[in-house]
């Protein structure tokens, strides 16, 4: 039965990317092609830009994805093992900030960071007479900064439970030895969390390299090239998806690369397993007034991730428009005009339902399906099993936007066409990597004896399955669900493609008031929906107990 289950949902992520690589090889449009040829590839690799954006994109995702997983561990650790004051406090700030839709996050940072009009390089030369461009949004720097905080939750998610389940005896073996707090948690701590650190690091990574809103808004400006930039040029300016889906090849290739050196690392897994069958109660360390510090570290973090981002849109969306001079006299000529344009807007009450409800549903299904696929990799013999840890990664290497063309080819003349069914069935399969990624990384944490004890009293696999296994993985379930239904909720690269008139999905509405140039507006749209989607989750942790912990 895992067997066929994982059987199942890797079917329903190979088939589109079997079908844009099909694409790759002809060179007719949307819904025609012209034989099979390799034209495509040849363009591709003639393009004399080809290096640069290798190197570009290797160092931007590279850049993120330490920045992000990093600090997402270090903020992990602080929660779940230091004695940090306000902990009911502390634990919600690191997940905040990816409540904000991406495309809010870009146009708040780069309404901060411009080098021109942007708003801390006009208050340095108004307020300390700095004429120099000290900030500028359309740089490798920038692009890192602003998507390395939109990593850090994906490393928090996945650390938490690992740092909340960890075996004290082996940092009291250290202390007892003569160990100091902060060289024991860098040669025990941080090393034995290797496996789930390794997962949201290529995570990151293969998000950096088919990240979309990022490149396109501030490496385009500044003329900072990458393949998925020459991906959504190819679409957008030239509707070819052959060629679209020759250069997101390169993207392939390099998470093949990347998903290698991972397997390689996390091949002897038995090594960093810390949930055995032996009692433990966890730990939490006292820093003494270090505590404060660390406070102040989770603190000035939900500053940069959310509140004075948060705080741009707000002003923004409350301007008739954007200049340094506007902004800076708020709120003098404050006015409402955008928010009730948006509310009045005929699909941004429809798109936000459906996003509301269709997400709930696809974290549920995609959580539950990327346990069942680790477990078959990790905890059955069935012969093949291997194959699922590739299968299971492979949408990474995909921009969202190519498997949206896949889906609508393979649905195209048929009734799931413009259908709610198309856009959950591209949303599972986009963040299907990361349910598994996630449980893959919590399962090499449990212990085999575990499971094996189970067996030699005769335990058939559902008993070993839903009364060991998934019970223990419940706070990386809490996480895994949280994190996707968020993501799933603001998407825009896999809907704007998959959403119709009567379908529209919210993030979406968003995107087009920014395609015609209508900041204000979206400014208005992105606070309403940051809002609504706060109130839910501060609900769900205090109405609901929802915890991402033991």
């Amino acid at each position: 039965m895992p067997l066929l289950a994982s059987t199942v949902a890797g079917a329903a992520i190979v088939t589109p990317v079997l079908i844009v690589l099909w694409r790759s090889f002809t060179t007719g449009k949307l819904g025609f092609s012209v034989g099979l040829n390799l034209n495509n590839y040849l363009r591709v690799f003639a393009d004399r830009d080809i290096l640069p954006m290798l190197g570009n994109s290797v160092l931007y995702a590279a850049g993120s994805a330490a920045l992000g997983t990093g600090l997402g561990a270090m903020l992990a650790w602080i929660v779940a093992r230091t004695n940090t004051p306000g902990k009911a406090l502390v634990e919600l700030m690191p997940l905040y900030p990816i409540l904000m839709p991406p495309i809010m996050k870009n146009i708040a940072w780069i309404l901060l960071l411009a080098p021109r009009s942007g708003i801390l390089n006009g208050m340095l030369q108004q307020f300390f007479g700095i004429e120099t461009l000290v900030f500028n949004a359309f740089s490798m720097a920038g692009m890192i900064w602003v998507f390395g905080l939109a990593c850090v939750p994906l490393g928090y998610l996945f650390l938490l439970p690992v740092f909340l389940s960890f075996d004290p005896s082996l940092e009291e073996s250290a202390y007892i030895a003569g160990s100091r707090p902060v060289h024991t948690m860098l040669k025990i701590t941080f090393p034995l969390a290797v496996p789930a650190f390794l997962s949201a690091l290529v995570l990151n990574f293969l998000r950096g390299l088919r990240s979309f809103e990022t490149p396109v808004l501030q490496g385009t400006p500044g003329n900072i090239k990458v393949f998925v930039s020459r991906v959504y040029d190819s679409m957008a300016l030239e509707f070819n998806t052959g060629l679209a889906t020759a250069y997101s090849i390169v993207l392939v290739a390099l998470s093949v690369i990347t998903l290698y050196f991972y397997v390689r690392a996390t091949r002897f897994s038995e090594r960093y397993a810390t949930i055995t069958g032996k009692g433990y109660r966890v730990k939490v360390i006292d820093i003494g007034p270090w505590k404060y510090v660390t406070f102040a570290a989770v603190f000035l973090y939900f500053l940069a991730g959310i509140a004075i981002p948060f705080v741009v849109l707000i002003v923004v969306s409350m301007i008739p428009y954007y200049d340094y001079e506007t902004f800076m006299k708020f709120p003098s000529n404050m006015v409402l005009a955008n928010f009730y344009t948006v509310l009045r807007h005929p699909s941004f009450i429809t798109g936000l339902y459906n996003s509301l409800s269709l997400s709930i549903s696809i974290a549920v299904i995609t959580v539950f399906l990327g346990i069942i696929m680790a477990f078959t990799i990790y905890r059955t013999r069935a012969v093949g099993t291997k194959i699922f840890e590739f299968i299971g990664t492979l949408p990474l290497a995909f921009p969202p936007l190519v498997l949206s063309v896949g889906l609508v080819i393979i649905f195209l003349g048929t009734p799931l066409y413009n259908s709610l069914w198309a856009l959950g069935i591209g949303l599972f399969v986009a963040y299907f990597p990361y349910a598994f990624r996630n449980a893959s990384g919590a399962i090499v944490n449990i212990h085999k004896e575990l499971d094996e004890a189970a067996w030699v009293h005769g335990a058939r696999w559902r008993h070993v399955f839903f009364k060991i296994t998934l019970p223990i993985l419940k706070p990386s379930v809490g996480g895994a669900l949280f994190y996707i239904f968020i993501e799933a909720v603001r998407n825009v690269d896999v809907a704007v493609l998959l959403t119709a008139p009567g379908k529209e999905y919210g993030p979406v509405t968003l995107f087009e008031y920014f395609r015609v140039g209508q900041w204000a507006e979206a400014a208005a749209g992105g606070v309403i929906y940051l809002i609504i989607l706060i109130v839910a989750v501060s609900v769900a942790k205090l109405a609901f107990k929802m915890k991402f912990s033991l």
